[in-house]
């Protein structure tokens, strides 16, 4: 846990007394208050969030997330502390091939059940985005689509029914956010030795670019309007990506100069690997076919890239 106004690390946010009061904790270096959003109730919180307010920001990635994951126990740990009891799991799963294979798929149904109770909160944030995204992915590509028409996968993704559609998309903008999600954590770590000292850093990570892709659930508040044309769409996508780099800015404590190199990459990265795991998928494994698919991709992104500086 941290202060959220100088980042100093704090080992408490609230003293708690009797009938349920609390005092919160002044910290010893800035002399204010480590957290005030312990008090301050969620819908200000969120506005807060749209408004890019630092302490905002880490308060959910770094307090609220700790304080809710602290409350469940290390997997790790759990899992070598009883070494000699695991010995014996073994011999006997040894003995008896189909009580193990049992015993190894209720443990990791127990896992999959923690994993889902302890991240509730990420997983439905990230739930809710890619409802939004799936659905302005859809209608931007179909619409790019129909004015040029040279794009094989997603004219491959588009002759399926609605539902096949729908699959495809929601494939497609998940391995987007996964490969967003991990290519920046790995690259604030190679390139600026950051989260070494971080607790759950990889999470702190995951849940920066989750809270900052909130930008897409602005259409709600423009129902009222037409906002599935891709000028639109393209504003929203820009917006969320500025949100991603301010985001990263304010939890990371890095450069703005940094931050918008290490999001450059991250974008030739995802505009590299996506489409062609996406291929993967909607060609069931052909690896000719997907490798088709990419080949064409790789070509549009090169013309993109070399017809301004001759036309210039």
């Amino acid at each position: 846990m941290i202060c959220i106004n100088c980042c100093r690390e704090t080992d408490c946010l609230y003293v708690e007394y009797s009938n349920n009061h609390i005092r919160l904790t002044d910290c010893t270096d800035c002399h204010d208050v480590v957290d005030q959003y312990v008090e301050i109730d969620n819908v200000l919180l969120f506005i807060d969030l749209l408004l890019l307010k630092p302490g905002a920001y880490r308060h959910l990635v770094y307090n609220s997330l700790e304080l809710e994951l602290s409350k469940f126990p290390d997997e790790a740990a759990f899992e070598s502390a009883p070494k000699h009891e695991g010995m014996a799991t073994s011999v006997q799963e040894s003995n008896n091939g189909k009580i193990g294979r049992v015993r190894r798929i209720g443990r990791w149904g127990r896992r999959l059940r923690n994993w889902f109770v302890k991240f509730d909160k990420l997983n439905r944030i990230w739930v809710i985005i890619t409802a939004f995204e799936v659905y302005l992915t859809w209608v931007s590509e179909e619409r790019k689509f129909q004015e040029n028409g040279s794009d094989a996968l997603v004219a491959s993704m588009l002759s399926q029914g609605a539902l096949g559609q729908y699959m495809c998309f929601a494939v497609y903008c998940a391995i987007d956010f996964m490969v967003l999600h991990n290519t920046t954590y790995c690259l604030l770590v190679a390139l600026f030795n950051w989260g070494s000292k971080i607790k759950y850093a990889k999470y702190v990570v995951s849940y920066t670019v989750l809270l900052s892709y909130g930008a897409k659930i602005y259409p709600i508040l423009m129902l009222i309007w037409p906002y599935d044309t891709l000028l639109t769409t393209g504003i929203l996508k820009i917006v969320a990506n500025l949100y991603v780099v301010e985001a990263l800015k304010i939890v990371t404590n890095q450069s703005y100069a940094a931050i918008i190199s290490l999001f450059s990459l991250v974008f030739l990265i995802r505009s590299l690997t996506v489409k062609p795991l996406v291929s993967l998928v909607v060609t069931k494994g052909d690896v000719m076919l997907s490798w088709q698919y990419a080949r064409a991709e790789y070509h549009q992104v090169w013309h993109k890239l070399i017809n301004p500086l001759f036309s210039s």
